[in-house]
């Protein structure tokens, strides 16, 4: 998975949790995702955002809180 690819997948959450008013995962990965600067701090902190909402955001649909652990998986491992 590439950063695009990564990127389209955030999109693809974003656009469901507005159209749900999931605030609380929008809270959490928002900021990191739309301040990604495609540096290594930014991803650093868009995995961190990811991990973050994985582990707080537990209502989430399974389908979904499988692609975030997916999403920070990838990252972590480009990252290393």
């Amino acid at each position: 998975m590439n950063a695009s690819e990564v990127n389209a997948e955030v999109s693809r959450l974003v656009e469901n949790w507005c159209d749900r008013r999931e605030y609380y995962g929008l809270a959490e990965l928002l900021p990191a995702w739309i301040s990604n600067n495609g540096l290594t701090d930014g991803w650093t902190i868009l995995r961190d955002a990811l991990r973050h909402t994985y582990a707080f955001c537990d209502h989430l649909p399974l389908d979904e809180r499988e692609l975030l652990k997916t999403l920070y998986v990838k990252i972590d491992q480009a990252l290393q």
